[in-house]
């Protein structure tokens, strides 16, 4: 898949589309006894390697923030790659 999308120009979607889908299996793990996080926190962009997380509030934000490093490793050990760079948190 992933040649099939550079030839077609399309590797950086593919790509954006692939952490956003893996964001949201590993949410729920990665604030683990954090009851409906995936009602307060989801998936929001990937580009040049930086992370945009959508947040209900200020206080997910935060949360978001403090996980931030326990996060991108997460995510691109799930990737299997080193993709993910930075990590934004942003209001819904």
């Amino acid at each position: 898949m992933t040649a099939a999308a550079g030839r077609y120009g399309v590797q950086t979607e593919v790509e954006a589309a692939e952490v956003c889908q893996k964001f949201r299996g590993l949410v729920a793990e990665i604030f683990a006894g954090k009851e409906g996080v995936e009602s307060y926190i989801e998936a929001g962009s990937f580009r040049k390697g930086v992370f945009v997380v959508k947040v209900e509030n200020m206080a997910w934000a935060q949360e978001v923030v403090i996980r931030k490093e326990v996060i991108i490793r997460s995510m691109n050990e799930k990737l299997g790659r080193e993709i993910i760079k930075n990590l934004r948190a942003e209001l819904k």
